[in-house]
């Protein structure tokens, strides 16, 4: 029998009558009067595609903890088949939606979402489980898509959980009508009406319809809906897949108490109606998951992502805190980036100004002149909205974010300076030219690199703006507000309006809703902890066809943050990679969260009861000097004459040999103690805590003093032009056969002071400096895993000499983001990539914080084992 044809039979039976594939075949062999040996290539190809789509295999010891857990790890689902009637709305609509150039993408993410979900064939079985996104990019569609696919496979009731605030639940319920649901659904939400269950669940769910409701998390609706749930006989919910959705599931979700033993409201809550799913799956979505891995992992009632955490892939197009902020290097004559040069400086002065009192008294009369950073980003916001204009984009929305207080009061306060400002604009627009086309000509260039679309000529620019001043609607969206946003309004005519629009507000626009458009943000609120930070910032996201237009306007401290912030994403994304590759899930061990060196807490202090300090493993870890001492002569040749020590004791057990044609020289086999006598020897700069000497030279000497070291001299070949002719960046001796050509490494400008922070040492192909680049060019992994097969337990350490006439180059240039060097003499950079060794965890720098689940697989005996299989087998067959 023809494979592919079995194949798409055996899914259709499994969708239509929420069976396995082996009952499925079961049944089609004795429809078509086959033998059921001819099927097992067909089932075998599922089983394939099946584990394919799921993005954990077994984890060690799960298997032989009995069924459940085994049941919980099979792979079921292989993906969407044609003709499945959820995904083939869902997709239809989001290429009518100008998605159709990432379907591929969302298509493939949420099919590794819905193979972690709890197969919906086996009655009783539940999980729990957290996908991790990022802010502004796009979960709904994954999640629209994730339902889509989970109702196809057989799920019936979907509950939404969509955050703590009203327009966010309308929001999400619009989208799904809109995206999702059609005749075949039964809904039982409004955008107007949230749940109020006068449905018969029996009724509702006896018949198998698939049903939709979106619910608001406040404690009196979450209670009514689990009495609903309760008030179903039980068999149908056990006969009946569930899935329970939480957006927004760090919002309210984890418990919060302020006393030990207490379960807050919604936390209760959720946990009730989880108790009345036998059969289904929680599936939390964030893109701030710290409180979600710091719940206790001990409790089986607490809604702990026990059973799977997946990272979503960040889209190609997407606007996130690391391309905002800055990246490493890409290659060897790259220059480091220093991110897109979208950020504008509120003064410290300006923020004070524009901070509201705490006291309720004392907000009434708030009411601050507006600084001169908050006029610069209004106007820009006109002009950005008018190249809009007139790139052929005036049926779009455009928005400007300003967010400056949590307080209600001043909200309304600052509506009416801006609406002021706006009129006067409007009334006196021809004699402002002069200062709009100055802020053209500052501002119009400057990340023109990212555009796909050409800039329009001032003078097509300028045609749009009185137009643009008059279209603004200034709105107030919070608690008290009765003007919220909204992007459906129609015209007279029931042609939708393109709003132009500025949004002031505090808590509502800082988490879930997307301000469509959005091109200005203006942010100078603070904030203490990561996940509210990161939420708060809404200009993260999608600009097609405007890409070169956003600016943001923050305080340097709010910058800084966001780029620290940009490395603890990354950093838990990559734990997330290694607990896939190791078949390790969350029930077994926590992810780690980077502690900030100052002010930022990762949550509040009553999110984090569970949490140990952990000590972290320098194991396979790249680490690089990006902060050098320039003033001090003492330090600078202190690590000059480490560096040449380093050498010297190299050079005494081989000989060095120059890398191909590039400026660079291999000492290969250096001894562990020879490397960790040059870590104890150099001073590394105060900033950079994880470059501890004494932790790191005593990870080396505890756990991998039996490996080798390869030592590479990085000198420069590149050509640097200062002023329109070369410049000389001399070249240092390091006590090779010839001096080596310094690298041009130029300081940021800010923070100011007497140290350089040149941002990136390495490039991304410093990975590999020791390595054959022939062997290194026919690999596509990841540069870890290069290492791993090319160079295993071998260590590297990367000596740059840096010139003291370092100058900006480039991209820097253009930007005026970097200084000329200021040293006292060259400087010696330091990159090293520890080796890979079994460590357990213990060493490390220590500044991170983790959930430690007290787990053990269980322990059943094989004859017990195969008795549980063999009944659950003959339960199906029936």
């Amino acid at each position: 029998m023809d494979t592919a044809f079995a194949y798409q039979q055996l899914v259709m039976l499994m969708h239509q009558h929420n069976i396995s594939v082996h009952e499925a075949a079961r049944r089609f062999a004795k429809g078509m009067g086959v033998q059921l040996e001819e099927l097992q290539p067909a089932i075998a190809f599922f089983e394939q595609k099946a584990a394919q789509a799921a993005i954990l295999n077994d984890p060690p010891g799960v298997g032989v903890g009995g069924v459940i857990a085994e049941a919980k790890v099979a792979p079921w689902y292989a993906g969407p088949q044609d003709g499945d009637p959820g995904w083939t709305k869902v997709r239809a609509r989001l290429v009518a939606t100008g998605m159709g150039s990432v379907i591929d993408e969302i298509d493939d993410a949420s099919t590794k979402v819905v193979a972690q979900l709890a197969n919906p064939a086996l009655e009783g079985l539940s999980k729990k489980g957290l996908v991790i996104g990022y802010v502004q990019s796009g979960k709904t569609a994954n999640y629209t898509s994730v339902i889509a696919k989970a109702s196809d496979a057989g799920y019936r009731l979907v509950i939404v959980l969509s955050g703590t605030f009203e327009n966010l639940r309308e929001q999400t319920q619009t989208r799904l009508e809109q995206d999702l649901v059609d005749h075949t659904w039964s809904t039982l939400t409004k955008p107007d009406s949230d749940f109020l269950g006068h449905v018969q669940g029996a009724a509702l769910l006896g018949h198998g319809v698939r049903t939709l409701m979106v619910v608001k998390k406040n404690a009196s609706r979450l209670r009514r809906l689990r009495r609903w749930l309760a008030d179903i006989p039980e068999d149908i919910r056990r006969r009946t897949p569930i899935l329970l959705l939480d957006d927004e599931a760090d919002q309210a979700t984890p418990n919060s108490p302020t006393r030990a033993n207490q379960i807050t409201a919604i936390n209760g809550c959720i946990r009730d109606i989880w108790k009345e799913i036998p059969s289904g799956t929680y599936v939390g979505y964030t893109a701030t998951p710290f409180a979600n891995v710091f719940m206790d992992p001990s409790d089986d009632d607490e809604m702990y992502p026990a059973d799977f955490i997946l990272s979503l892939p960040r889209p190609a197009a997407y606007f996130g805190a690391e391309r905002l902020f800055g990246r490493e290097s890409l290659g060897a004559d790259d220059e480091p980036d220093d991110g897109l040069d979208m950020v504008r400086m509120v003064t410290d002065d300006e923020a004070n100004q524009l901070r509201a009192p705490s006291k309720l008294a004392d907000r009434l009369d708030f009411d601050p002149e507006s600084p001169d950073s908050l006029v610069d980003a209004l106007r820009w916001f006109v002009l950005a909205t008018a190249v809009r204009r007139a790139r052929g984009q005036a049926n779009k929305h455009s928005s400007m974010l300003i967010h400056t207080t949590q307080y209600i009061d001043p909200h309304f306060a600052m509506q009416g300076r801006v609406e002021v400002l706006l009129g006067r604009w409007a009334s006196n627009i021809e004699s402002l030219r002069p200062e709009f086309e100055q802020a053209w000509v500052e501002e119009a260039t400057r990340a023109s690199d990212v555009a796909s679309v050409p800039l329009p000529s001032w003078e097509d620019v300028w045609r749009e703006v009185p137009a643009t001043v008059s279209a603004v609607r200034v709105i107030v969206d919070n608690g008290r507000s009765q003007d919220r946003l909204d992007y459906n309004r129609k015209a007279a005519d029931g042609s939708p309006i393109a709003e132009t629009v500025v949004a002031i507000g505090g808590g509502t626009l800082s988490r879930g809703l997307t301000l469509e458009g959005l091109v200005v943000s203006y942010f100078s609120r603070s904030s203490n902890s990561y996940d509210t930070l990161l939420q708060m910032g809404r200009w993260f996201g999608f600009r097609v066809g405007y890409e070169d237009l956003p600016r943001i306007w923050m305080t340097a401290g709010l910058r800084e943050d966001f780029r620290f912030l940009a490395q603890v994403e990354q950093e838990i994304r990559n734990d997330i990679t290694h607990m896939e590759v190791e078949n390790v899930t969350p029930r077994q061990l926590g992810l780690r969260v980077r502690a900030h060196p100052g002010r930022l807490e990762i949550v509040a202090r009553n999110r984090m009861r569970f949490v140990q300090q952990v000590r972290v493993s320098y194991s396979a870890q790249r680490h690089q000097t990006i902060w050098l001492t320039e003033k001090d002569g003492d330090v600078v040749e202190q690590n000059l004459e480490a560096a040449r020590s380093l050498v010297a004791a190299s050079l005494a057990t081989g000989d060095a040999s120059r890398v191909g044609r590039r400026q660079r020289w291999a000492l290969p086999a250096v001894s562990s103690a020879t490397v960790a006598e040059f870590v104890r020897s150099y001073s590394f700069h105060e900033n950079q805590r994880r470059m501890n000497a004494a932790q790191m030279s005593k990870w080396i000497d505890s756990f991998a003093q039996d490996c080798l070291w390869n030592v590479v001299v990085v000198g420069s070949g590149k050509q640097v032009v200062r002023n329109g002719s070369p410049h000389d960046l001399g070249t240092t001796d390091l006590g090779l056969e010839i001096a080596i050509p310094n690298n041009n490494r130029a300081p940021l400008k800010e923070p100011a002071g007497p140290n350089a922070n040149i941002k990136a040492l390495l490039s991304h192909e410093d990975w590999f400096a020791d390595l054959d680049p022939a062997l290194v060019a026919v690999e596509t992994s990841d540069p870890a895993s290069i290492r791993r097969k090319l160079a295993p337990q071998t260590g590297l350490v990367l000596l740059l000499p840096i010139s003291a006439a370092s100058v900006p180059q480039g991209k820097a240039i253009k930007l005026d983001s970097r200084r000329e060097m200021d040293a006292v003499s060259g400087l010696v950079g330091v990159g090293i990539i520890f080796p890979e060794v079994g460590d357990a965890g213990v060493a490390g720098d220590g500044d991170f914080f983790a959930v430690v689940p007290d787990w053990e697989p269980e322990a059943l005996d094989e004859e017990d084992d195969e008795i549980v299989l063999d009944e659950l087998s003959e339960e199906i067959a029936e």
